[in-house]
């Protein structure tokens, strides 16, 4: 047995976050008997709630059949789209976090391209130095650009 955190949202917005025990043999989930009072109450009123257990930096969604909790498959959010550390940033975060990070990343990124164009303006000679000025600028609005991209997740 392991504890856990369970995430139930409800259609109506409700949020409860609370701790559970986990059998890893059987994938069974146990929740408190006051919070399987509270699903059942709101079995009479409301569409059935979305269950996550949150087990090892792991989210997984919980199946239940009748009484019983029993995590269904396993659904990583955490897992990014490269395998470049730096790249992994956010990945963990909730919806309307990624979606700030990724607005964000998108401003740095206008923002150095708007810097690439008025350097090229203003640059009279061209030196080593300031080819790899406006190359690194044109670099970071590419990099920020996917990164801004890679945080939205197609949201």
């Amino acid at each position: 047995m392991k504890i856990i955190s369970v995430e139930i949202e409800f259609a109506t917005g409700m949020q409860i976050t609370d701790g559970a025990s986990f059998d890893p043999e059987s994938m069974a989930v146990y929740l408190s008997e006051r919070l399987r009072q509270v699903l059942r109450w709101s079995d009479t009123t409301e569409a059935p709630p979305r269950i996550t257990a949150c087990i090892d930096d792991a989210r997984l969604p919980v199946a239940s059949p009748g009484e019983q909790f029993i995590v269904r498959e396993i659904v990583s959010e955490s897992q990014p789209h490269s395998y470049l550390p730096f790249l992994r940033l956010g990945h963990t975060w909730s919806k309307e976090q990624r979606h700030q990070f990724g607005r964000f990343s998108h401003t740095l990124s206008a923002a150095s391209i708007v810097g690439a164009v008025g350097y090229w303006h203003s640059t009279a000679t061209w030196t080593i130095a300031a080819a790899l000025n406006e190359a690194a600028l044109v670099f970071l609005f590419v990099i920020l650009f996917l990164r801004g991209m890679d945080s939205m997740n197609g949201e």
